[in-house]
């Protein structure tokens, strides 16, 4: 498919200050594309706002918030909390700053992998790369099947608030329901493919005026908790040795509604002007949303009542029992956590989207088995569509864990979290190394250059950088906080430890990465060389001419 040397050449054109203002950014993602030895072949659909909606809702921070409350406040308190979800805005704006430089030196759909490639030394990039992208993979897919766990409990709660007599839960309730949230989203992402980028757009209206029709009841008619006890309350209901070890347990918590902010990376090769725009949409995105995730933290808490009574509540989450607490109503419960539900469907649909292109990037490259399949793009709708449809059958598959473990959705959180930061920590820190040893070059104009083989492309700054010292101190910042964040990703809640309160996260990333490097050394070495140089011939072959 892809030449040992095929040559790209992109010409500077001396015309371009009297071209239209599209046709320059147009040019611009060509080049950018062009200079790492890719060609232009998705369609460019998405602009500012419409990535905006996707990397916001997709998310899901301040739903997120109400979701894993009742876990920190047994590991850490109230207090915990907020302190928790502090320290992790903050640690993970440290991580996306350095990811949004490098989003900026290259575009591309890749991410990860690909940065990993570029900074590595030779004879350790291919493995390193391959690695990355094996867990990227693992994490866009297991965010899709939280997505529809999540919004299966939702369901089942809601079912009980309703019908307390007469609904019992049951994990195959929970896996019919995971079952028609992934059908949902990929439909969504296939027939109406075409109007993802509007979709978005309109979803990230919802997200914010779903966030103010959730706060102002609860701030009116929620049961006042003192600011004093919930800013110096701290718990440790897990039995851990020390109150401190408690609150890195449940930090948790607050690591999960941020993960999938570089959810607008793997849709770089659809967004326009995508060497600026991606950047400043990942950081807009961890600013805005931990602005709403905090607000909704603080109200939540603050008008928390009977905490007690929250945890021991038999609607699956504590939110709702505080909601209804507050309202002291079945419907206007129901309708405020349907709020909710629906957000969760819509954050579903940038889920697979994202999912989806990780997956046909990596097998463009020729990553993952069944590369050559995976790869093809439809002819008509210029959509991954065997990307897409192999997203929704895995996600279907993984749905069946449903029936036999209640504590699913906590499992695969953690299996998500210290796989995003594993594939994270690679290439913030080849970037710490490369911004120190000078391999990486100031930007350039537009130029001539042509690229031959990996070995050609060069290292520049992308328009968007973070000025030293400070991109220095921000990027050791980000890797601190993965570490940290890594190591507890694998603790249980408590010390006591059953098969129904075990995190069987370790034996999960431990499985996903064995089988990796296994997959690796036995058969993806010989197809896996790093990421591909396309000429014009192998862009056509990847277009599915059949569909």
């Amino acid at each position: 498919m892809a030449s040992a040397k095929p040559r790209l050449i992109v010409e500077q054109d001396d015309s371009r200050g009297s071209m239209p203002r599209w046709e320059q950014l147009s040019r611009r993602d060509e080049y950018s594309l062009s200079r790492i030895g890719k060609k232009q072949i998705l369609k460019r659909r998405f602009g500012l706002i419409s990535t905006l909606g996707l990397s916001t809702t997709l998310m899901l921070t301040w739903e997120g918030v109400l979701v894993y409350f009742g876990f920190g406040l047994a590991n850490g308190g109230s207090a915990g909390l907020v302190t928790s979800f502090i320290l992790s805005w903050a640690g993970f704006l440290a991580i996306m700053v350095p990811l949004a430089e490098l989003a900026s030196m290259a575009p591309t759909s890749s991410g990860q992998y690909h940065w990993v490639f570029m900074l590595a030394p030779k004879r350790s990039r291919v493995l390193l790369s391959y690695l990355t992208g094996w867990l990227s993979v693992a994490v866009w897919q297991s965010i899709v099947t939280m997505g529809g766990i999540l919004c299966a409990t939702l369901i089942q709660g809601l079912l009980v608030l309703n019908y307390p007599n007469s609904y019992t839960p049951q994990g195959w309730h929970g896996t019919f329901l995971i079952w028609a949230t992934v059908i949902l989203s990929f439909v969504v992402n296939s027939t109406f493919g075409r109007w993802l980028p509007k979709i978005e757009g309109f979803i990230l209206y919802l997200h914010v005026i779903g966030f103010f029709a959730l706060i102002i009841p609860l701030l009116y008619l929620g049961e006042r908790v003192s600011p004093v006890e919930v800013f110096t309350t701290w718990n440790n209901d897990g039995g851990w040795s020390s109150t401190g070890l408690a609150f890195f347990v449940g930090i948790i918590t607050n690591i999960g509604p941020f993960i999938g902010a570089d959810g607008a990376v793997h849709m770089a090769e659809e967004t326009q002007n995508a060497a600026v725009v991606i950047p400043w949409n990942i950081v807009i995105t961890v600013v805005f949303n931990g602005l709403l995730g905090f607000g909704m933290l603080l109200v939540t808490l603050l008008r928390a009542g009977d905490v007690n009574s929250a945890l021991e509540t038999q609607f699956n989450y504590p939110f709702i029992q505080i909601f209804f607490d507050a309202t002291q109503s079945t419907a206007g419960t129901t309708i405020m956590v349907a709020i909710i539900l629906v957000l969760a469907y819509c954050a579903t649909f940038g889920q697979f989207a994202g999912a989806s292109r990780q997956l046909w990037a990596f097998a463009r490259d020729h990553g993952p088995p069944m590369s050559n399949k995976l790869l093809l793009v439809d002819s008509r709708s210029f959509l991954p569509m065997n990307a897409i449809w192999t997203t929704c059958i895995i996600s279907l598959i993984l749905g069946i864990i449903n029936i036999g473990s209640e504590k699913a959705l906590e499992s695969i959180l953690s299996f998500t979290i210290s796989s995003w930061e594993a594939a994270a920590a690679i290439p913030l820190g080849l970037l710490l190394w490369s911004r120190n040893t000078g391999k990486i070059e100031q930007r350039r104009r537009y130029s001539d250059i042509s690229v031959e083989t990996n070995d050609d492309i060069p290292l520049v700054w992308g328009p968007w950088r973070v000025p030293e010292p400070f991109g220095t101190l921000v990027n050791i910042t980000g890797l601190i906080w993965i570490i940290i964040s890594f190591f507890f990703s694998f603790w249980p809640s408590s010390v006591e430890v059953t098969a129904e309160t075990m995190n069987f996260s370790i034996v999960l990333t431990g499985f996903w990465v064995i089988f990796g490097v296994g997959y690796y050394f036995t058969i993806g070495k010989r197809y896996y060389k790093g990421p591909t140089i396309e000429t014009r011939e192998s862009r056509n072959n990847l277009i599915n001419r059949s569909g």
